[in-house]
């Protein structure tokens, strides 16, 4: 609770019923909910109730923008594995049976996933 309390760019973050319910019901999805908060504040102009803000992201599980494209490269990288597209990654770079070494942004271009 202290962790909402003290976040930046909030004059003041009111720990009421509902967020206190919200996070008894939703323990397992604060560090997500309070980092999708931090980048809301951040990055959007006029967030008037961070309350709310807070409440959605623990209720749908939201992740910050930086986690759910990690999430679709993972995902990528998974399918193209099991297609025997790759067979390697490290960083930005994907390697080829073959052993060629090709940027990940390219890779996913040529490869899109067919489900």
């Amino acid at each position: 609770m202290q962790q909402l309390k003290n976040i930046p760019y909030t004059p003041q973050f009111r720990v009421n019923f509902e967020i206190q319910r919200t996070v008894k019901r939703c323990w397992e999805n604060m560090p997500g909910a309070i980092a999708y908060l931090k980048e809301a504040l951040r990055t959007r102009i006029g967030v008037n109730s961070p309350e709310a803000v807070f409440v959605v992201a623990c209720k749908e599980e939201r992740k910050t923008e930086s986690t759910q494209s990690k999430s679709a490269v993972e995902d990528w990288f998974e399918w193209a594995r099991r297609q025997r597209v790759v067979i390697e990654m490290s960083g930005e770079v994907v390697y080829t049976p073959e052993g060629e070494a090709v940027m990940l942004a390219e890779m996913m271009r040529r490869y899109p996933v067919q489900k």
